[in-house]
């Protein structure tokens, strides 16, 4: 079962502001600051917190849904099992995207000057 970033385990998400120092622009040129394509908008850590965020919400959502199994309150083991794929494999696709992460980082410092 995933285990929902809380106050037990959680991580500083502030840090992840860091990434972005110098508060470099995603690349427009104008004054304007139109949604980039998907809909998403901001800097590279608000992205990151915006899918570290969502991925929370499934997990908790499983959680939720195994609980109502567990307790009676809910007979829908189909939904139930559906919500637990999600958050496993959102929770997967965010850790490989976190590893791709830290190789590419790995790699420019790395680099030699």
């Amino acid at each position: 079962m995933a285990i929902p970033i809380g106050a037990e385990n959680a991580i500083n998400l502030n840090n992840i502001k860091e990434l972005n120092p110098n508060n470099i622009s995603s690349g427009e040129s104008s004054g304007s600051a139109p949604a980039q394509e998907g809909g998403v908008s901001g800097s590279f850590a608000d992205a990151l917190l915006n899918s570290i965020n969502k991925v929370n919400e499934l997990q908790n959502t499983a959680n939720n849904s195994a609980e109502a199994i567990a307790t009676g309150k809910s007979s829908n083991i189909h939904q139930a099992m559906i919500d637990m794929e999600k958050a496993n494999d959102s929770f997967e696709l965010m850790m490989q995207v976190r590893n791709k992460i830290i190789t590419a980082y790995n790699s420019i410092m790395n680099m030699q000057v």
